[in-house]
């Protein structure tokens, strides 16, 4: 398995609303309903496995995943900065 990264920069069409995050393939996913041809905007997300001390401003939790057949439990969130 990949390393995961505890920030995640992603370039997605302006107004992207994120429905899912699960695994696929072995592989943490995040599925968003996008308008095609949208500007894209870079949006950034953090990764944080469970018992991990998170700040009070994480941002918007937008779901869990699991891996390793439930050994590992991720949380992600849209950061709130700018």
């Amino acid at each position: 398995m990949e390393p995961l990264n505890d920030f995640v920069d992603l370039a997605m069409p302006a107004g992207a609303e994120v429905l899912f995050v699960g695994v696929q393939y072995e592989r943490p996913m995040l599925w968003a309903r996008v308008q095609m041809g949208a500007p894209l905007k870079t949006r950034r997300f953090r990764v944080a496995g469970t018992g991990h001390i998170l700040a009070d401003d994480v941002g918007r939790y937008l779901g869990s995943f699991i891996l390793r057949d439930g050994v590992l439990v991720f949380h992600v969130f849209e950061d709130s900065a700018p």
